[in-house]
């Protein structure tokens, strides 16, 4: 691959990350500090090239430099601490053992850095009868109880297949970092941060808790169905596989919907409040996905949005891809891999002063940037 564009710029231009992540929680936090203009040094094992299989490593490691450390040989190790001496943050999501066995802990590294920053993602945390475990973000949403809360089948737990418990981390991480280091730069400081992959899942249930402590109530698996919400939920349209998402909040978005239906069904007394809307949903929901399976997505979504109600077409990978609406906002990123192929990758969500997307660049290959770090 040719040379990249490592002249500072973006938010973060001035911050120099040191990765040691794996798999996608920490990945996707460097990315992230990556794509707002810190220099990330992705630390990868020569022995393990990263799998570009479904391209997964391939958009969690854009942005970032790649140099190949063997940390459990002396060489790697002392190149590596003396990066530790010239950077401002360290991250790894190894589990505890790890850091230990190659003796570059934490209080190890404040010896050539006294103000490094650094955080440790184990599955399960630093301390605690499960810190030594080892997890995935399919794992630690089992932890969180997520499995047992979706789904349509009591007493039977499914996985949500985004291994929920990683993004959330992931942002977890950078949240953590932007704080610590707005400390360090006014009690000129480091700090050391504890983030367990199996913690971030659990700051978005908060409800569930507050609701069994308070009350003895216990979610279980409840489909599209919403606790509040009615009609809400995934509606069969015409042709095959298409769906539209339908989401009446209020009696006013009720008001609208029914309208448009045009069913004598639907103009009950019964359904005129939520809660009347609540005790007969199932009944509402077949009126209306009969009416809906006879529109197409796409223009049903058009339609009721304009009537303020919401609703969008449950897209797939090529409907997202060519999202108009998406395309206009320049969302996507474009790497011309080769003179043939050119990628399209997911941009960045957050908005704000990011590098320039002129000096964004794809995955270095393994230790490609070795010799141009070394000689810094």
């Amino acid at each position: 691959m040719s040379a990249v564009d490592t002249v500072p710029s973006g938010a973060l231009r001035h911050l120099r990350v040191i990765d040691l992540t794996r798999v996608w929680a920490g990945p996707l936090g460097t990315r992230t500090l990556a794509d707002f203009g810190a220099e990330v040094i992705k630390v990868s094992d020569p022995r393990i090239p990263l799998s570009r299989v479904g391209k997964v490593n391939d958009k969690l490691n854009r942005n970032k430099l790649n140099i190949a450390l063997r940390l459990d040989k002396s060489e790697g190790r002392d190149v590596f601490l003396e990066l530790v001496s010239v950077g401002d943050v360290v991250i790894e999501n190894f589990r505890p053992r790890v850091m230990r066995n190659l003796d570059i802990t934490y209080e190890k590294l404040l010896e050539v850095n006294p103000n490094l920053l650094m955080c440790s993602m184990p599955g399960f945390g630093l301390t605690g009868p499960y810190s030594e475990y080892p997890a995935f973000g399919s794992t630690a949403e089992a932890m969180a109880g997520i499995n047992s809360m979706i789904g349509y089948v009591p007493n039977r737990p499914l996985q949500t297949g985004l291994s929920y418990a990683d993004p959330v981390s992931g942002l977890n991480l950078v949240h953590a970092i932007l704080a610590f280091v707005r400390r360090r730069a006014v009690t000129g400081k480091g700090s050391f941060i504890d983030l367990a992959l199996a913690d971030s899942p659990l700051g978005t249930l908060g409800e569930f808790f507050v609701a069994n402590s308070a009350t003895g109530y216990e979610q279980h698996p409840n489909g599209n169905r919403h606790s509040e919400y009615a009609p809400h939920g995934a509606f069969r349209c015409f042709g095959d596989d298409q769906w539209i998402a339908i989401s009446i909040t209020n009696d006013f978005e009720w008001k609208e919907l029914k309208d448009e239906v045009n069913d004598i069904r639907l103009e009950s007394p019964a359904y005129n409040d939520i809660s009347g809307r609540k005790v007969n949903e199932e009944a509402i929901n077949k009126i209306v996905e009969e009416w809906t399976s006879r529109k197409d997505a796409g223009d049903l979504m058009k339609q009721l949005q304009q009537k303020r109600v919401p609703a969008a077409k449950v897209s797939n990978n090529l409907d997202v891809l060519n999202d108009p609406h998406l395309n206009r906002r320049e969302y996507f990123s474009q790497f011309k891999i080769s003179e043939e192929t050119i990628e399209k990758y997911d941009g960045q969500a957050i908005p704000g002063n990011q590098k320039e997307r002129s000096k964004w660049f794809p995955m270095r290959d393994l230790g490609e940037d070795s010799n141009t770090i070394l000689m810094e």
